[in-house]
């Protein structure tokens, strides 16, 4: 059968599908609001060390540990509005303490829902930040890491550079922990394309992508990229990276399920393309229906497809939508047998 996927982790979207209020996202709320779902994998990742605690600098403002500031709302909780970074320029980098990658808690959620689960569901690891590129833009601010990738680029090395450790120190730790699956969260594009020429790109972040990947790779990972936006221009360097699935194929970008299965689907897994920008929060249930029924009869023949919206299960959202996008889902899951992921 078509395996089932979405990312769900915003604290009121398990409160809607469960249908009670949370006061905090534990391993065990994780692992009921996904089986709500039926779906057959989580993502999930590492957490602060134990005990940590982030600093409250207003009602709504907090600094995590990487001195990342944030404004949570009553809406966006688990992923809250990023407001500002740490580091603005190459002199705050020589006073930067990178948080502990080894700080002892960081994988104890994680180790939570790996026993919970069994051999029940998957398990996908994803890192705090991001891949190299995210987790810099976390640090700088996004427009202020491609900036500098331009105009300093010794700078910006040295910000992948340092990302790209912490991450590898992080899935070394997923993978002697028995998680198998790496979700690597790294966009590199919106809806018009890449955020850069794709020369540029080449030559200035693919090869800290290609480290890591090939560095998990090594130990055996099996590598989920999720990269929003239009990544056609892109398509042939990111196969390169040793991938084994691409996230979320976002119908808005001109991520043609079709075309994409028709050039790459012997080489990769497919997750993703129903729209989770409109269709799922506004769009009538008939018209739902028909995109499941899409991409399950696009992307399935001759394997290698896992369906999921082409985002996340939003609090946008509204519950019903999420079930029935399920639900309905099942009646056209099955998968032939000489499938490739």
């Amino acid at each position: 059968m078509v395996p089932f996927f979405d990312f769900l982790y915003e604290t009121r979207s398990f409160e809607k599908i469960l249908g009670r209020k949370i006061s905090t996202l534990t391993p065990e709320i994780i692992v009921e609001g996904h089986k709500a779902l039926d779906l057959d994998m989580i993502c999930a990742g590492a957490g602060p060390p134990e005990g940590w605690k982030n600093r409250r600098i207003a009602p709504d403002i907090e600094v995590d540990e990487w001195g990342i500031k944030y404004r949570i709302t009553q809406e966006l909780k688990t992923l809250p509005w990023f407001l500002e970074g740490p580091i603005k320029g190459p002199e705050d980098l020589e006073q930067y303490d990178m948080p502990d990658p080894y700080a002892s808690g960081r994988l104890r959620d994680l180790q939570t829902i790996l026993k919970i689960v069994g051999d029940e569901m998957a398990l996908a690891a994803s890192f705090p930040l991001g891949g190299p590129l995210t987790a810099a833009g976390f640090l700088t601010g996004f427009d202020t890491v491609l900036k500098y990738i331009i105009a300093d680029p010794v700078f910006a090395d040295r910000l992948l550079d340092l990302q790209t450790w912490y991450c590898l120190e992080i899935g070394k730790q997923y993978l002697d922990a028995g998680i198998e699956i790496i979700f690597l969260n790294e966009d590199l594009g919106d809806i018009h394309g890449p955020f850069m020429a794709p020369k540029m790109l080449r030559e200035r972040v693919i090869p800290y992508l290609k480290r890591l990947c090939d560095g998990l790779k090594k130990r055996g990972a099996r590598i989920l990229l999720h990269c929003d936006g239009n990544l056609n221009p892109i398509m042939h360097d990111l196969l390169e990276l040793g991938i084994d699935g691409l996230h979320p194929l976002e119908r808005k970008a001109e991520m043609n399920i079709r075309e994409v299965k028709s050039r790459y689907g012997d080489r990769i897994c497919l997750i993703g393309n129903v729209d989770a920008s409109v269709l799922l929060p506004l769009g009538s249930y008939e018209e739902i229906a028909g995109q499941i029924k899409e991409c399950m009869k696009t992307a399935a023949p001759g394997g290698g497809y896992i369906f999921a919206s082409d985002h996340s299960i939003h609090p946008g959202i509204p519950e019903n939508k999420a079930k029935f996008l399920f639900e309905t889902a099942k009646k056209h899951r099955k998968y032939p047998r000489n499938r490739t992921c």
